[in-house]
C-alpha cells in the first residue's frame, strides 16, 4: 500500500486475511492506520479494492 501498489498480490493478501478469520472492520483499522503514514490518496484505492474483496 505504501508503495501505492494496488495489484493481485495485494488482492491475494486481502483474501489471506479473510480466509483466516481477519475482520473487515480489522481490515479496515489496518489501512485507515497506514494511510495516515501513506498518504489518503493510497489509502482510498486500497479501501476501494478492499471493497471487492
Amino acid at each position: 500500500m505504501a508503495s501505492g501498489i494496488t495489484d493481485s498480490s495485494l488482492i491475494y493478501h486481502l483474501q489471506n486475511a479473510k480466509e483466516h478469520g481477519v475482520t473487515q472492520k480489522e481490515i479496515a483499522a489496518i489501512i485507515t492506520h497506514v494511510a495516515f503514514y501513506a498518504g489518503w490518496p493510497k489509502g482510498w484505492a486500497v479501501f476501494n479494492l478492499a471493497k471487492e474483496v
